[in-house]
Parts: structure tokens; sequence; C-alpha cells
């Protein structure tokens, strides 16, 4: 008697493997550049936070104190980079702006943060050391310190030798490109001239407008 079949099922050559979609290779890039400038730039002391993308207007991007909290009640820190920015910038500013927000966490956690959204000199004597030069103008000359306060890369400093001798797969590889929200949309005006057809009288308003003359008692007609 022939000895029973064996089957066996097809096992997949990437066993354990995870497929590398989209949001996967994104967020591992953003992972390993914020643990490359923390080892670097940090000596690994920032602890782990939620990296996030977020369209916040008027800015590139930002930190929020213990945004999240776990299921055990874990608190983390978020530090969120702004998509919208990511096409029309280079690849060292964008990663000038995590490490604009890693300063932030740092100072949260072992420094004395002032007021929310407030730059003090602790925050900017940490970016000096870091190698970003604190201006509110993101050029020289700006204020240091305040509300508001951007920056600027320092030429020859930490980190800019720190992101020339970055691997290059921990730059983000997928930018987000923002629709135009004009773009096809035919061009309205804002005033609309009428004309009076019994004596020549004109006037402008909004499109639309139901328009008597006062003197003709006649109706305006819409012109161009």
């Amino acid at each position: 008697m022939s000895p029973p079949a064996v089957f066996r099922t097809k096992q997949s050559r990437s066993r354990g493997a995870r497929a590398a979609t989209p949001t996967r290779v994104q967020f591992t890039a953003y992972e390993r550049m914020f643990e490359y400038f923390n080892r670097t730039l940090f000596a690994n002391m920032l602890p782990a936070c939620l990296l996030n993308f977020s369209r916040k207007a008027r800015t590139y991007g930002f930190f929020a104190p213990q945004r999240w909290q776990g299921r055990s009640e874990e608190v983390r820190h978020e530090i969120s980079l702004n998509p919208s920015t990511l096409r029309s910038r280079q690849p060292i500013e964008v990663a000038s702006t995590l490490v604009h927000e890693m300063v932030h966490l740092w100072q949260q956690d072992f420094g004395r943060p002032s007021r929310r959204g407030y730059h003090n000199a602790e925050w900017a004597s940490k970016m000096d050391d870091v190698g970003l030069t604190p201006s509110s103008t993101a050029a020289p000359g700006g204020a240091r310190v305040g509300q508001l306060v951007s920056h600027y890369i320092a030429k020859g400093g930490r980190f800019e030798q720190a992101f020339v001798e970055m691997p290059a797969e921990y730059l983000l590889p997928w930018s987000c490109e923002e629709p135009d929200e004009t773009k096809g949309k035919p061009r309205t005006r804002n005033k609309t001239k009428y004309t009076c057809s019994g004596c020549g009288t004109n006037v402008w308003g909004a499109p639309d407008l139901s328009v008597v003359c006062g003197d003709c008692n006649t109706p305006f007609d819409e012109g161009e």
C-alpha cells in the first residue's frame, strides 16, 4: 500500500514580512529620522512620542505636550509636521522643523517651558546647542524669544553636519500635493454694473440684484 500523501500549504517567501504600504514606509522613515536626531543631537535623552502630520494653518509643525493617552493610562507628547508644506520645502528644512519641535520636547521634560507657544531663553539656548539659530524672521537679526519664533540653520553647526551624514532612507519619501481650490473655477466679480434703460444712470452692486431706477421707475439692466 502506498504511503498516504502529505499535503503542505504553500508558504510565502516573505513569511512574517509586512507589506510596504505608503503609510508604513512614510512613518517608518519619520520615526527613524526622529531616532537619528535624538541620538546625534540629544544623546538619546528624548522619550518616544507620537509622530503625526497635521494641517495647522501658518505653521510648519508643532509640539503638543501630553496630548496622547494609551489604554494603560500612559501619556505621550505629540510632534506634528504640516504635510501641506513638505513639497514646497527642501528636505533639510523639513528635518530642521522636526528638530525645532524636538527642542520643545526636550524643554518640556528636562527644562522649564514658559506659557504655551512661548519661546523663552532656555529654549533658544538649546536651539543654539543643536545647531539651529532662533529668529522670529527665520533669518539673521530676528528676535530670539517670543510667541512666534522660527529659526534658520547655523552654517557648519551640529544639525547641518548631522543631516549631511544622515542615511538617505530616513528622509520622508512621500510629500503632499494640496489641491488648488481655485483651479477651474470661473472668476467671480465683486461688483456688477447696472444701467437704467430709461435715463442711462449707472450703479454697481452685487451680482443678480433686482434694481429699479427711482427717477424713471424703470428696471436696471445688468451690464458687463
